[in-house]
């Protein structure tokens, strides 16, 4: 039936294209498509779109030009990394089911929250097939999650339409993270490990953690304490106050963290690795290359001079790294 189907498309392409009256029409409309799929085609290999775009975000954000001859802070640098240095490991890290898969090569054990379930889509979701308590994600992108604390109160057809939209959404066009646009976009369940969990983001340049901020809610309001790779506190304001109670102890594990956060991060120029403790291990939450849509602001610039000194911006990326 297809190949019916198929055989009367091409007849009715022939007609239009040598015995209408329209076929001049139809072959200057072909000319125009070929053209425009070209030219999407060529500012899509060079960057050109993504070049503009995070420039114009620079400047509607900072009312400031960004200038690649002076790059001094984290969020000059990372902006930089985003237009040159876009190689697909990024984007397979960046993917929340493949990081399981990142782990296990990089660790020799995959350390992340167990995944309980995968689907293409909602329609795919069997709620009697998970626990009373779970997570619902998308794969894709930032805050795209569901905390299921009790499935018998569990608003599923609010939570439907949620994950629905996030699904459709380019992620990394729409806020200009652009390795986020390659990730087969999937939703999926994952074990619950609590509410409110303490947070651990290491700061990393090429497989050397610098700083960690524990990040911490509290009453509706989020802290950062900001540490160096000995537990000192570092009186930083970056994206929020610290929290009034500095003197939080150094985690049980803390010493893992830095050495999974070393290995992690090896292969990139920049990356936040975050875990969780819990009392009898940790876990890997995320490794994002792109904090805060890569708008990492502090009250005193000169800190985000020190959290950007790190990172040594190559003129010359390798060319895999520019496909």
């Amino acid at each position: 039936m297809k190949i019916i189907k198929d055989k009367i498309f091409l007849i009715y392409i022939y007609e239009i294209m040598f015995k209408s009256k329209y076929k001049f029409k139809f072959i200057l409309l072909l000319i125009i498509l070929l053209t425009y799929y070209c030219i999407i085609l060529f500012i899509s290999k060079f960057r050109i779109w993504h070049y503009y775009l995070k420039r114009v975000k620079y400047l509607k954000k900072y009312h400031v030009i960004y200038n690649e001859s002076n790059l001094k802070t984290l969020q000059d640098k990372i902006n930089w990394l985003i237009i040159h240095d876009s190689n697909e490991l990024k984007s397979k890290c960046a993917d929340k089911i493949l990081l399981h898969e990142y782990s296990k090569k990089k660790l020799g054990k995959d350390i992340c929250n167990q995944i309980l379930k995968i689907y293409n889509n909602t329609r795919e979701i069997q709620l009697n097939e998970l626990p009373d308590k779970f997570v619902l994600k998308t794969n894709h992108g930032s805050g795209f999650n569901i905390i299921v604390n009790n499935k018998t109160k569990f608003d599923y057809i609010n939570a439907k339409k949620n994950l629905n939209k996030w699904l459709n959404l380019d992620f990394g066009r729409i806020f200009m993270e652009f390795h986020y646009s390659f990730i087969k976009r999937k939703i999926f369940a994952e074990e619950f490990i609590g509410d409110d969990l303490k947070n651990y983001k290491f700061m990393c340049y090429k497989g050397k953690p610098k700083y960690v901020y524990l990040s911490i809610k509290e009453n509706n309001k989020k802290y950062r304490n900001f540490y160096d790779m000995e537990w000192n506190f570092l009186n930083f304001h970056c994206l929020s106050k610290p929290h009034p109670t500095r003197n939080f102890s150094k985690p049980k594990f803390f010493g893992l963290m830095k050495r999974y956060a070393s290995i992690l991060s090896n292969d990139f120029i920049f990356v936040r690795v975050d875990f969780y403790e819990l009392e009898n291990e940790i876990r890997l939450g995320e490794l994002t290359f792109t904090p805060m849509g890569s708008f990492f602001y502090c009250k005193n610039k000169s800190h985000e001079i020190e959290l950007g000194k790190e990172i040594k911006i190559n003129q010359k990326l390798d060319e895999k790294n520019l496909k």
